[in-house]
C-alpha cells in the first residue's frame, strides 16, 4: 500500500507504476505519469466505484489528484473530460456518464438502486436530478424531492436525497418497498426515514406505519397489496422451527420467491420440503413465483382472497358436544 506522499510500505521507496502493479496486482489505480504529483493514486479506487467512475474535480483533488496529475491521466486515456468540472474513468457506468453529461446526477430509484437497495422493476428507467438552471427553471422530467432542491455535487445522489426524490416519483406501493429494503439491507434505521420523509405530505409520511419486516422486494410487494385489501398478514412467522414469509388467519402460510434467492435447484429443492412438511402439519402454503407477483398479481389476489372467503385460513372450529 502507499503511504502519505506515495511511498510505499513494501520498501519506502518512491514507486513506479510497474513497481506497484507487481506488488498490488488487483490494483486498477489511475496513474499520474508526470510533474511533482506523480504517485499512482490507490485511494481513488473506492470512491471511483462508490460513484461509479464519475468524480468532481473537488473529489479528485480531496484524493490527491491534483491538475497535473489529471491532464496525466487524461493524456493517458485513463480519465475522460465528461463536462467542466467531472470527469470519468473510461470504464464508467454508461448510465451515470449520461446523467452527468446532461447536467445532472442520477437519483431517485436509480441511486438508490445503485447504493444497495432493492427497486421495483417499473423503476427501471434511469431518473436524473438536476439542479435549477440559472433563470430559476427546473428542467422538465427532473426528480426533485420534497422541500429544498440540494445541489448536484456528486454523479450519484446520497441515499437521503435519492429517497426524498422517490417519495414524488414513486408510487405509495414503491415507497413502502424500498424502504422495507433499506431496513432490512441496514442502508437505513427507522429514524433516518422519519427524518427523510420530513416536508412530505402527511399522506406520505404516514407510509412509514406500513413498513414491516421483508426479505425480498415481492414479499414487500404481497405484504402491502393484501394489508390494502384489509386482509390481517403477519410477517416472518415461525412455526416450529421453520419461518415463513407471512401468515394468514391460523393456516394460510404464503411464501413468496425471488428471482434471487430461488434459482438454484438446492433452493427449489429445499422449498418444497418445507411446503410438504407445512402441508402434512396441517396448513394450506401458497407459494408465489416472482413473475406471479410482478406480472400476474390481479389472478393471484383474486386466488388468495378466494381462499380465505372458504375460510380455508382457519382452523376448523371445535363443536361441544350436547
Amino acid at each position: 500500500m502507499l503511504e502519505r506522499g506515495g511511498a510505499c510500505a513494501h520498501c519506502r521507496c518512491r514507486p513506479s507504476q510497474e513497481h506497484f502493479a507487481r506488488i498490488h496486482p488487483e490494483s486498477d489505480a489511475i496513474p499520474a505519469r508526470d510533474g511533482p504529483a506523480s504517485a499512482t493514486v490507490p485511494a481513488m479506487i473506492d470512491p471511483l466505484i462508490r460513484q461509479h467512475g464519475v468524480l468532481t474535480v473537488a473529489q479528485l483533488e480531496r484524493l490527491g489528484l491534483d491538475r497535473a496529475s489529471r491532464e496525466a491521466a487524461v493524456r493517458a486515456g485513463a480519465l475522460l473530460r465528461v463536462r467542466p468540472g467531472w470527469y470519468a474513468r473510461a470504464d464508467a457506468s454508461p448510465t451515470v456518464v449520461a446523467a452527468v453529461k446532461a447536467g445532472g446526477c442520477v437519483s431517485c430509484a436509480s441511486a438508490l438502486r445503485l447504493r444497495g437497495a432493492w427497486v421495483p422493476a417499473a423503476l427501471d428507467r434511469t431518473h436524473v436530478r438536476r439542479a435549477r438552471r440559472s433563470d430559476g427553471i427546473r428542467p422538465p422530467r427532473d426528480c426533485r424531492p420534497h422541500g429544498p432542491l440540494p445541489p448536484v455535487t456528486s454523479a450519484i445522489d446520497d441515499l437521503e436525497t435519492a429517497f426524498r426524490c422517490l417519495l414524488r416519483c414513486g408510487s405509495i406501493e414503491d415507497v413502502v418497498v424500498v424502504a422495507d429494503s433499506l431496513l432490512h439491507r441496514r442502508l437505513a434505521t427507522r429514524d433516518e426515514l422519519n427524518s427523510w420523509m420530513r416536508g412530505a405530505p402527511s399522506r406520505i409520511r404516514a407510509l412509514l406505519d406500513e413498513v414491516d419486516v421483508a426479505e425480498s422486494g415481492t414479499e414487500s410487494m404481497t405484504r402491502f397489496r393484501l394489508r390494502r385489501r384489509n386482509v390481517r398478514v403477519r410477517t416472518q412467522v415461525w412455526i416450529g422451527r421453520r419461518r415463513v414469509d407471512m401468515v394468514v388467519g391460523d393456516l394460510l402460510v404464503i411464501e413468496c420467491d425471488s428471482d434471487e434467492h430461488h434459482g438454484s435447484w438446492q433452493a427449489h429443492s429445499a422449498d418444497r420440503e418445507r411446503d410438504r412438511i407445512l402441508v402434512a402439519d396441517g396448513y394450506v402454503v401458497v407459494r408465489l413465483t416472482y413473475r406471479q407477483i410482478v406480472d400476474d398479481w390481479p389472478t393471484v389476489e383474486r386466488d388468495l382472497l378466494a381462499i380465505i372467503r372458504r375460510g380455508a385460513h382457519r382452523r376448523p372450529r371445535r363443536t361441544k358436544c350436547s
